[in-house]
This record gives structure tokens, C-alpha cells and sequence, in this order.
């Protein structure tokens, strides 16, 4: 594509629109958030599109502007996470509750049916939706930057200005949840 047509900022939210939507939607769980950030990609590439490097795609450019927001977004939200988000397990079970005073399981989690399998089946991609919508958004949001996007443990702290042990409690938490609702929903 040439430059001069990548750059008609006309056409962004027709060819590019929905596509950013949905990428915001999965991660912010907030429709309202979602239109929100897409609006302000679209503001930040018009005012922005002589910088753009044709190495890229315009929807790439246009996603990693959008990535820029929702960190963004995560840094107002506290520079630390509450106390109250990091105890508060009232919707996915206490994780003590997992655990005896050994710490071994008190109930050991089932072995998953084929796990080559499971990852190709329609369905189970739609129970691992569902359980990714019941996470706070926080964990969830962290938990697709780590397992989804590759970040390592630094850049996410870097990212989301969170210190190591709160990416580290946001992934447990967020991998305790993810597996006992699988487990409920999938592997029974």
C-alpha cells in the first residue's frame, strides 16, 4: 500500500474500526472504555500520521497506539493495587481455600481431557472467553500481556506501573481463577 493511501485518515474507522473495538473490548471488558479508547487512537494517529513509518501496517500502527492508551489508562488507575483488589477473591473463592496448612491441594484440580484437542475445539475457546470475562479486568488485562502478548514479568511492571510481586499475585490469581472455572465448565 502506498504511503499516500495508508495515510488517508478518512477510511481509518470503516477498514479499522471494528477490528480496534474488539481488540479494546477483550482487554478492557468496558464497552463504553472500549469506544472510548478507539476514539482516542483515532484522534492520536490523525494528528500524528506524518510520523507514521510505512514498514508497518496502518492497522498495526493504529494497534500499537491503541496498546499506548489502555497502559496508559492502567497507570491512572493507581499506581498500586489496592489492597482491597489484591484480598478481595469473593468471586473466584479464596485462594487459602485451595490449599491445606501443608499447602498441599485440598482439592486436586482434575486433569484436563486432550490438551492438544481442547486448544483446536470452538468450544472450549468459548468457556476460556467466558472465564477470562469473570476475572477482574486488572488480572485479566495482565494475564493477556503475559500468556497472549509475551511480556515478561519486568516490561509488565514496567508497563502497568505495578511492582513485580503485584504482576506476580495478578497471574496467580488470575491462573488459580482461569483453571478452577475450566475446570467447572470444560474438563467436567
Amino acid at each position: 500500500m502506498e504511503k499516500g493511501n495508508a495515510l488517508n485518515s478518512n477510511t481509518w474507522l470503516e477498514e479499522h474500526g471494528d477490528y480496534l473495538f474488539h481488540f479494546a473490548l477483550q482487554r478492557l471488558k468496558d464497552r463504553a472504555l472500549a469506544e472510548d479508547m478507539v476514539q482516542d487512537t483515532l484522534i492520536s494517529a490523525i494528528t500524528a500520521k506524518e510520523y507514521f513509518q510505512p514498514k508497518a501496517s496502518i492497522r498495526t500502527w493504529l494497534t500499537s497506539i491503541l496498546k499506548n492508551k489502555m497502559v496508559d489508562y492502567w497507570r491512572r488507575q493507581g499506581r498500586e493495587i489496592s489492597a482491597t483488589d489484591l484480598m478481595d477473591d469473593a468471586d473466584n473463592g479464596n485462594v487459602d481455600d485451595f490449599f491445606d496448612k501443608a499447602g498441599r491441594w485440598t482439592d486436586m484440580p482434575n486433569i484436563y481431557p486432550n490438551p492438544d484437542s481442547a486448544l483446536e475445539s470452538k468450544q472450549f475457546w468459548g468457556i476460556f472467553e467466558i472465564c477470562m470475562s469473570k476475572l477482574k479486568p486488572q488480572q485479566a488485562e495482565i494475564f493477556l500481556a503475559k500468556e497472549v502478548h509475551g511480556m515478561d514479568n519486568e516490561e509488565i511492571s514496567d508497563n502497568y506501573s505495578l511492582s513485580p510481586n503485584n504482576v506476580w499475585v495478578l497471574m496467580h490469581r488470575a491462573r488459580l481463577a482461569l483453571g478452577k472455572c475450566l475446570e467447572i465448565h470444560w474438563a467436567n
